[in-house]
């Protein structure tokens, strides 16, 4: 007689669990529209070099996949390489919030206006090549790219302080996305250089997913930030 009332509680304490996520959002620092192919071969590369390595994108080829793309090993005979690399994935501070993350662009330093410690950091370096090759370090801290700028920020940011009781906190995953256009499989791939103009074919843009919470949980945050920017990178095809 007493279970209609256990599920209310049940059903009291799940509402109360999903109120911890207020809001979500996501952003880009430029669009991307690719031009019409028929082409549907794609070479997926994903890198964490963030806090989070939760954060893999293993989805992004079934999402790719039921749009009729055709994820293939081999980048030489692929129409599309999708490289994307998470470069920061934390709890945002009022110092840094995360449209000033996304704002500097593909391959831009995080953080580096407001710490001298990090003025001469020179971002992560392009990706290229078929083999998804990254080009290039963080010249000005000795930094090892694949071990990540979003490491050596991470911990920086993401200290014991506490915001305010009332203050909603956000967690978020910033990715660097670039698509090179191979047009002729087999023949050698556009490359590009830190700072120079991009070749045709090759499309650069940052993205950031973000997670708004009443109380800070990475673990429930995680799976949401990695299906928004896997569909936000699935969504350019």
């Amino acid at each position: 007689m007493y279970r209609p009332h256990a599920l209310c509680l049940c059903a009291l304490l799940l509402t109360g669990c999903s109120s911890n996520i207020k809001d979500t959002d996501l952003l880009s620092s430029n669009s991307v529209i690719l031009p019409p192919t028929t082409a549907k071969t794609v070479f997926v590369q994903n890198r964490n070099s963030s806090d989070n390595q939760a954060v893999t994108l293993t989805d992004l080829g079934s999402r790719l996949g039921a749009k009729g793309y055709q994820v293939v090993q081999d980048p030489n005979v692929a129409a599309y390489v999708i490289l994307t690399n998470i470069v920061y994935c934390n709890q945002t501070k009022v110092e840094l919030p995360v449209e000033n993350i996304v704002a500097g662009g593909y391959g831009s330093g995080i953080g580096s206006s407001i710490m001298g410690g990090l003025h001469g950091l020179t971002g992560i370096a392009s990706m290229a090549g078929p083999q998804g090759a990254i080009i290039g370090t963080g010249a000005s801290m000795g930094l090892d790219v694949i071990s990540g700028i979003g490491s050596a920020v991470g911990g920086m940011f993401g200290g014991s302080s506490q915001p305010d009781a009332n203050e909603e906190i956000n967690y978020a995953c910033v990715a660097d996305l670039q698509i090179t256009e191979h047009s002729k499989p087999g023949s050698s791939f556009p490359t590009t250089q830190p700072g120079s103009s991009l070749p045709p074919g090759v499309y650069q843009t940052r993205l950031a997913a973000s997670i708004y919470q009443a109380t800070l949980d990475e673990s429930e945050a995680t799976p949401l930030l990695q299906q928004k920017l896997s569909a936000a990178v699935a969504g350019h095809f």
